[in-house]
């Protein structure tokens, strides 16, 4: 009976949605993603991908990350509006913890701190999209999906620095291919935006910095790798510095150490003289050789003879 009276029923009302086009250089809309890849050990892990959409010229900036922390989000935010060469008027993102704390009794938002800060240096206004409206910045949603099913699909990579070289080069090309939406390039949409001029160097580099404590052996970890400095800096903290795949340490306004970014997770990055002066006698003289796995064949060989013999001395 129920079939029969289903073919009489009137089809069910799909909710309308109107789509909202930004003007150029009103808004850029800013989400992470997660992909999953497999290592070189045949282990499954997970890796953020910071995602960038300007509203109006669809121009899409991707950044792979370690992290997807307070301090990754503005160093990818940063190096976003470097590539698109200017600052766009508002952001919108969702309820990230990286963007936003909570809600006041009156609903408001709790901005994160850090993140206020930013916005304000750069003249950057932020705003969050509606609770349960993700279609208020469906752009970066579909942008997201995109990365995945487009840029990650099969990726092959050596290590951070040369995926995000891979990344760099696929934003430039997806840049200049029709938009199925506008039925523009976005890299001739771009000239349009008209954005802000960017923020000096000065301006940006408190926001681009971390607090590390250096170990007793002389090494600062930051990302998942050690790096050295001078051995008289063992137990103080220091100030971290990341300018694109260099690293830069500073101790109360000097500089003490320059790194390239070492593209291996738990890698070790010594600096050159890092315990001149030590005296051996007084103690650390750096890190204890570490205990390696190598593979069968790099194992000494030795006949059965020389355990026997071994065995019998033992007896």
């Amino acid at each position: 009976m129920k079939d029969y009276v289903q073919q009489f029923r009137p089809p069910k009302r799909q909710k309308a949605t109107s789509r909202y086009e930004t003007k150029p250089g009103e808004q850029a809309q800013v989400d992470w993603g997660i992909c999953e890849y497999i290592d070189e050990r045949g282990v499954h892990r997970k890796l953020p991908v910071f995602v960038m959409i300007l509203g109006h010229s669809r121009a899409t900036y991707i950044e792979f990350t370690r992290r997807c922390d307070i301090h990754s989000f503005l160093r990818c935010f940063a190096h976003a509006v470097e590539h698109f060469d200017g600052v766009p008027k508002v952001v919108l993102t969702d309820r990230m913890k990286t963007v936003v704390l909570g809600t006041n009794d009156d609903r408001t938002p709790i901005w994160h701190p850090v993140f206020l800060d930013f916005a304000l240096a750069i003249g950057l206004t932020p705003k969050l999209c509606r609770v349960r409206r993700p279609q208020t910045k469906g752009k970066v949603e579909r942008a997201v999906r995109f990365v995945k099913e487009n840029f990650w699909i099969a990726r092959r990579f050596t290590d951070l620095a040369d995926l995000n070289r891979q990344a760099l080069a696929w934003c430039y090309e997806i840049d200049q291919r029709i938009h199925g939406t506008t039925g523009e390039r976005p890299c001739d949409l771009l000239p349009q935006e008209q954005l802000r001029p960017l923020p000096s160097p000065e301006a940006l580099a408190k926001f681009l910095r971390e607090e590390r404590k250096v170990s007793m052996d002389g090494f600062v970890s930051f990302d998942g790798v050690r790096y050295g400095v001078p051995w008289q800096y063992s137990g103080r903290t220091v100030t971290v510095r990341q300018l694109r795949n260099q690293i830069e340490i500073w101790s109360e306004g000097v500089r003490i150490a320059v790194h390239e970014k070492s593209p291996r997770f738990n890698g070790l990055v010594r600096l050159q003289g890092q315990y001149s002066g030590l005296d051996a006698a007084q103690g650390a003289t750096g890190p204890l050789p570490v205990a390696r796995q190598v593979p069968m064949d790099s194992v000494d060989q030795r006949p059965l003879s020389v355990y026997a013999a071994l065995a019998e001395v033992g007896a």
